[in-house]
């Protein structure tokens, strides 16, 4: 299963992350990461055992980011650490972002190696309200190429273009490297003119050598119904892998240290993969401005003879 996972909604995510700020060097630089590290125990699974210190799936990482600014360009580097043999991944650490922004009015151009807009939840298990993703399945991975953005008042929208849209197995959030024949595109739409309410719209597709192709869908939208309680809903496909699946997630904040997550996530399989359902309660306990601690149970069901699972974990998180 593709899945790359955007940062687009980081600041929804903000009921449940841990409470961080850059660290200015000057006018000019800054800095930001994070280091988290978790326990994940997986009923029903070969695996079991070897999950509790050996998390897949970016539960164990850490990032290290440095900004720059000048005028009108903006600039972003960062490193990542992550268990390479538990994601599928040739090493455990490498380059993630590496992008220079240059803004004028409400157009801002990009180009370098960046991530996918897709996705309502973050590709960084540290900004999202659970440990574990949801079995939404799109294709919007990290690749090199360009982007332009348009941000008018409670509107906004992008096209990219880069080396890959799906991006090959076996490298670190690398695209495939070239620009001959197999282009990978994306747009996206997002709408946030009415109160309280948040619509994003969004799609992929490359040409792959060889002739097949590959197009991703994404729909999602939030609702902040109170100042603690929001709810969020989000429908996606991919070609060859599913035709549907789709996440609905509701976030309580019971206090300003604590809040809850109710989720239920399920994946319409293709060319033979089981159909998967999965429900879930997380929540997250800040225990300083840098400090919190995650913890989750989900409950996984499969069709087709494929095992059932049940999880549990706790994941500790330092943000800066």
């Amino acid at each position: 299963m593709i899945k790359k996972l955007t940062g687009l909604t980081a600041t929804l995510a903000a009921l449940v992350s841990t409470a961080s700020a850059e660290v200015k060097i000057d006018e000019y630089l800054s800095l930001d990461g994070y280091a988290i590290g978790a326990g994940v125990v997986t009923e029903g699974t070969p695996a079991k055992n070897q999950e509790l210190l050996g998390s897949p799936f970016y539960y164990d990482s850490a990032l290290f980011a440095l900004n720059g600014k000048y005028e009108d360009f903006t600039a972003r580097v960062s490193l990542f650490a992550v268990d390479g043999s538990a994601n599928g991944l040739a090493q455990d650490a490498g380059l993630l972002d590496a992008y220079v922004t240059y803004k004028t009015g409400d157009i801002a151009i990009t180009g370098g190696k960046y991530l996918g807009w897709l996705g309502f939840e973050s590709f960084h298990s540290v900004n999202n309200a659970f440990i574990s993703f949801s079995k939404v399945a799109y294709a919007s991975p990290y690749s090199t190429g360009a982007k332009i953005e348009y941000f008018g008042e409670g509107f906004s929208t992008g096209v990219s273009v880069r080396d890959s849209q799906t991006g090959p197995g076996g490298n670190f959030f690398d695209g495939d490297g070239e620009f001959s024949d197999d282009i990978g595109y994306e747009a996206y739409v997002l709408y946030t003119g009415i109160e309280k309410v948040t619509l994003f719209a969004g799609a992929g597709y490359e040409d792959i050598d060889g002739g097949s192709t590959v197009s991703t869908l994404d729909f999602w939208g939030s609702y902040a119904l109170t100042e603690k309680f929001s709810l969020a809903a989000e429908i996606a496909t991919l070609e060859n892998t599913t035709d549907f699946s789709w996440l609905a997630q509701g976030t309580y904040a019971v206090s300003e240290k604590i809040s809850v997550s109710g989720r239920v996530t399920g994946f319409d399989g293709d060319n033979g993969a089981a159909d998967v359902i999965a429900y879930g309660v997380a929540s997250t306990y800040t225990l300083t401005p840098n400090f919190s601690l995650k913890g989750e149970v989900v409950d996984t069901d499969r069709d087709n003879g494929a095992s059932d699972e049940f999880g549990y974990a706790l994941q500790g998180i330092f943000k800066f």
